[in-house]
């Protein structure tokens, strides 16, 4: 998940500080696809419907040396166009969060804007698919203009702090530029993985580059979930 605020993007979650965006820029992601037949014995998933009370909980940050920070998520209100959802990071006051209908990420709890969304879902879902991604993120200190490529690659069993799943791997390359006194290219790769049962990105490992060199790495994991009957 293109994620990135307070928020997984979120998705992830993405997805994510919306200052040090400014510089290094956060998770990103799509819209346009063009979309092949499904692969063999591999599943073709529709877009998520979620509904109010599903919650999960994503473990933040989450390195050899350090345990990484809680965040729970929960659905608080759904439409036709719009889901609403609650974050709270380590405890902190919940932030409200609203994705699109294939639960893409339009505004965080900063009040940072993704148009026409961080778009790290591209439904349907089936191995083989690609497309090419752009949005633009809008918050307090400026804008970043994001772009790349996401192609899923595989369908696999994944195990996570909160169980072993089913998920489509998607592998995106793209690129955050700023315009400041001089432009800034601060390309990125992303490896996330989308589970359907689950109706989230469980895993994410996300790299950013400056000058060829890794620049930030940010990882998230599903540690828990609950799922409203």
């Amino acid at each position: 998940m293109k994620v990135h605020s307070a928020t997984p993007y979120l998705s992830l979650l993405t997805r994510h500080s919306c200052h040090a965006a400014l510089l290094l820029g956060c998770l990103t992601n799509p819209c346009t696809a063009q979309a092949p037949a499904s692969t063999p014995r591999t599943p073709t998933a529709g877009a998520p419907s979620y509904k109010v009370g599903d919650t999960w909980t994503f473990i933040w940050g989450r390195t050899d040396s350090r345990s990484g920070t809680p965040l729970v998520v929960t659905v608080v209100e759904v439409t036709e166009t719009q889901t609403t959802m609650s974050s709270s990071s380590n405890g902190g006051p919940p932030k409200e969060n609203h994705y699109d209908s294939q639960g893409n990420l339009t505004r965080d709890g900063n009040g940072t804007t993704y148009e026409p969304s961080n778009g790290t879902l591209n439904f349907p879902m089936a191995v083989g698919k690609g497309w090419d991604f752009h949005h633009v993120r809008r918050f307090t200190l400026g804008t970043i203009d994001v772009s790349g490529h996401d192609e899923i690659v595989a369908f696999e069993r994944v195990q996570v702090p909160a169980g072993s799943f089913d998920a489509y791997k998607i592998v995106s390359h793209g690129v955050n530029v700023k315009r400041l006194d001089r432009l800034y290219d601060a390309p990125f790769t992303e490896t996330y993985w989308y589970a359907p049962s689950v109706k989230k990105i469980i895993k994410s490992d996300y790299v950013l580059y400056l000058n060829h060199q890794a620049l930030l790495t940010r990882t998230s994991e599903l540690g828990a979930f609950s799922l409203a009957s």
